[in-house]
């Protein structure tokens, strides 16, 4: 009896060990030998990137997570992904099965990942497939006129066919801004319902995200610490506890997280240092995004009445090409105020103010306190910056 009980303690590691390995076995319907698919995902922020080749129309993959994770599966080693060549689902620390048209990763068929079940069955209630359909038929359209106005040279058909394209975009707006909404009001629904599923913190993940001020802290605070323990301790959950962390630090009405950095012309930057000096608006930017490039003369405009009176701009760029940054620098004539760059700092200013796109801009006040907050690009932003501005400096 003691010699079984030996037996069984030394093998329990092993048996736990296995027990978190995951296998997913793949086939193909159609001929598909000497081509190679692959996988990545990600375990606490490091991705991991495996390749399977395909012989007799079969492959596998095998790896170890403690937790269900988000992967993607793509016929494409740079993981350049579309609809046909991609698809998102959820591993499982288990036996998994995978049915595939090489040609079409769209009729994927997966078994064996209860998580990924909730998953697709999340994402494709009849009311989100029908607003899919029509943003991929906008986009399809799109591509249509677009392929039209390269091909001609007639200035008049030209024109026709840009008022349909921005007609299209105009449409293409109202209903990705359709499916955010009808996504969040599901997301929210699942969560509450399911706090023992492992998608749920991703769920949340992806409301911080498209976040805006109109949703509370407390809103997400509660729904997170309603989750079940397994759900906190998945990578997913650490996460979010992390991020949630950074979004309660960068809200308005909270002391503005300090940065000590090298700016555009290699001084030293330290945000503290205006304290009780100047307010600061930090602005999020890169050479690439058209809607931040667009901002400018709007900033110069502030910058110009209002530097001289304790009011100053810190643009944070996400450039990863630093000499495209400087060009477009001295191409904007933004040189004035200062500057720094993500990369050449490799900075973290990104999580410590749950920036997850941009343009993002964020006024502190001379206590070093964030008086706000604004997301994107338009009219509307732009006059309540300048209101809030003016009101500053005219009291």
């Amino acid at each position: 009896m003691k010699l079984k009980l030996s037996i069984f303690f030394l093998v329990l590691p092993f048996i736990m060990v296995a027990q978190h390995n995951f296998v997913l076995n793949g086939v193909c319907s159609k001929n598909a030998n000497k081509e190679k698919i692959y996988l990545t995902y990600k375990i606490n922020g490091k991705s991991i990137t495996k390749s399977s080749e395909i012989y007799n129309n079969k492959f596998v993959f095998k790896g170890e997570i403690d937790f269900p994770v988000k992967a993607i599966i793509c016929t494409d080693p740079r993981f350049y992904m579309t609809n046909l060549n991609s698809k998102t689902f959820y591993l499982e620390p288990s036996a998994m099965s995978v049915k595939l048209d090489i040609d079409d990763l769209n009729s994927i068929v997966i078994n064996g990942s209860k998580t990924n079940d909730e998953f697709y069955a999340l994402k494709n209630t009849t009311e989100k497939e029908k607003i899919h359909r029509k943003i991929d038929s906008i986009r399809e359209l799109s591509r249509f006129y677009s392929d039209k106005m390269t091909a001609t040279s007639d200035n008049s058909l030209k024109n026709q066919f840009q008022k349909s394209l921005d007609s299209l975009d105009q449409q293409l707006d109202q209903w990705v801004d359709q499916n955010i909404k009808i996504n969040k009001q599901s997301d929210f629904e699942f969560i509450k319902k399911n706090p023992n599923s492992f998608i749920a913190p991703d769920l949340l993940d992806r409301i911080l995200a498209e976040e805006d001020n109109q949703i509370p802290y407390d809103t997400i605070k509660n729904l997170y610490d309603k989750l079940g323990p397994e759900v906190k301790k998945s990578y997913g959950g650490k996460q979010l506890a992390e991020k949630l962390n950074y979004f309660k630090n960068s809200r308005i009405g909270s002391l503005a997280p300090d940065f000590k950095v090298n700016d555009v012309n290699a001084n030293l930057l330290q945000l503290s240092s205006y304290k009780n000096n100047k307010y600061v608006l930090l602005d999020f930017w890169a050479s690439w995004c058209g809607p931040c490039r667009e901002d400018f003369p709007f900033l110069k405009e502030m910058y110009s009445k209002y530097q001289h009176k304790g009011f100053e701009i810190i643009s944070v760029t996400k450039d990863e090409k630093l000499d495209l940054w400087r060009a477009t620098i001295q191409k904007e004539n933004i040189e004035k105020w200062k500057h720094f760059s993500i990369k050449e700092n490799k900075s973290t200013i990104e999580n410590t103010y749950a920036v997850t796109g941009i343009p993002v801009k964020i006024l502190i006040d001379k206590d070093g306190n964030i008086i706000g907050r604004w997301i994107g690009s338009s009219a509307e932003i732009k006059a309540e910056i300048e209101n809030m501005i003016t009101e500053i400096f005219h009291n």
